[in-house]
């Protein structure tokens, strides 16, 4: 037996098909909507019955620079920079909740923290979260105080070693200004670096570094940040939603025994077939009008046995699982028909290589029906003609309430249409 050089297409990963896709996923839609709507109600019950509410407060403080600042991102940042780092210090954090009535921690207090810039580079808000409102309001108040405290004392701290050298600076000009004879010319020069070095001292010990003061204290509100079930439910049910719509499509191609659109469709763009629906008892019009062509042509054949005897009649291979219908279409019932074989019918695992020439198979139909339980030998006949590089067709059929009577009559591993010429 002759055939051609299979192309093996099912060892070619099949493409996409991102409209078979989205279908199977609109049939799956009704059973995700259902999980969906479970998953939403318990988010939502769970969040809104079983989860501690949080209330937050805030606190609008201004910083008042101790010089004049230029215009410009770093200098702003520069400004509020040691505010913020201030706020998230250990120490400061401790200092803050020993004046509040409270079990929280300082890692705690600092995840329970938000620093926000305002409108103006000088505003810094100051909002913390907490079991209930007047908790929150007592923190932020806390920690603004404490932060501007401890601000003030690093100032102190930095600016004290600068006003003793200074004011050794200004002890050394004087011991100078006082050896001088009045009438010396040097002395005009020392009295002038004396009262320029005590200007010095006197802007070091006036001046302080920038301040953190409240600006405003909000009206406080007295609904609960978090959570908020009506939008984390939302959120979960979409979720949950593509999540089983996309599930069931998998479940539904890869698990079971029953041949159904999602297996058929992958199975067909696997192994290099063309997957169609069929009625319970025909096959599709692309398929009819095959066999019509093939039928005219055989007349044609049979009226030139010249070209009769050089020409190889092609045949259409149709195999029928379990529980499937088929009926050879109305048109070819007629006493008119070219006496020749134009389709052969067999069973699904029967060796239909066998009993034609594979060379002269024009195309192979695997018809199933979803009432059947024969998905794997279908895989394995598709994969055999794709191994045969045999054009092929999957069709299946809906679940038929009862089988076809010529289905009966007209017993499998035999030829429909017999060869009389």
């Amino acid at each position: 037996m002759h055939v051609e050089n299979a192309t093996h297409r099912s060892d070619v990963p099949p493409s996409i098909d991102v409209a078979g896709h989205m279908r199977e996923l609109g049939r799956a839609l009704l059973p995700a909507f259902v999980v969906a709507l479970i998953v939403g109600a318990a988010v939502f019950y769970v969040r809104s019955e079983l989860t501690d509410k949080e209330y937050s407060a805030s606190v609008v403080t201004e910083v008042k620079p101790s010089q004049t600042l230029v215009a410009g991102d770093a200098f702003i940042e520069q400004m509020r920079g040691p505010f913020m780092q201030l706020a998230t210090d250990t120490d400061v954090l401790n200092q803050a909740l020993g004046q509040v009535d409270t079990d929280l921690t300082s890692s705690e207090l600092a995840d329970e923290l938000t620093l926000t810039p305002g409108t103006s580079p000088a505003l810094l808000t100051f909002t913390v979260t907490a079991d209930s409102p007047e908790l929150a309001l007592e923190l932020a108040q806390s920690l603004v105080s404490t932060v501007a405290q401890a601000s003030r004392a690093n100032d102190a701290r930095d600016t004290q070693g600068q006003v003793e050298q200074v004011q050794a600076s200004v002890a050394a000009a004087e011991a100078k200004v006082g050896t001088l004879a009045a009438d010396d010319p040097a002395r005009t020069t020392a009295t002038a670096e004396l009262a320029n070095l005590q200007g010095q001292l006197s802007s070091l010990q006036s001046a302080g570094g920038d301040q953190l003061v409240v600006l405003a204290s909000p009206e406080q509100s007295t609904d609960p940040v978090a959570p908020k079930p009506l939008s984390e439910a939302l959120v979960a049910a979409l979720a949950a939603l593509i999540i089983a719509a996309e599930l069931i499509v998998l479940l539904r191609g890869r698990f079971g025994s029953k041949p159904n659109r999602s297996w058929a469709r992958r199975a067909a763009k696997k192994n290099g077939a063309r997957f169609e629906l069929g009625l319970a008892d025909f096959l599709p019009p692309i398929l009819v009008a095959k066999i019509d062509a093939l039928q005219r042509e055989g007349e044609e054949t049979s009226s030139n046995a010249r070209h009769s005897a050089n020409k190889r009649d092609s045949v259409i291979v149709v195999l029928v699982g379990e529980d499937a219908a088929y009926v050879p279409p109305p048109t070819y019932a007629s006493a008119a028909r070219p006496k020749r074989s134009a389709v052969v019918t067999m069973g699904l695992t029967d060796e239909w290589w066998r009993a034609v020439d594979v060379a002269a198979v024009d195309t192979v139909v695997v018809l199933l029906s979803k009432g059947g339980h024969d998905r794997k030998e279908a895989g394995r006949t598709l994969k055999r003609i794709a191994e045969f590089d045999r054009p092929a067709y999957m069709l299946l059929q809906s679940k038929s309430r009862k089988r076809p009577e010529a289905q009966s009559t007209a017993p499998r591993n035999t030829e429909v249409e017999s060869n009389a010429g």
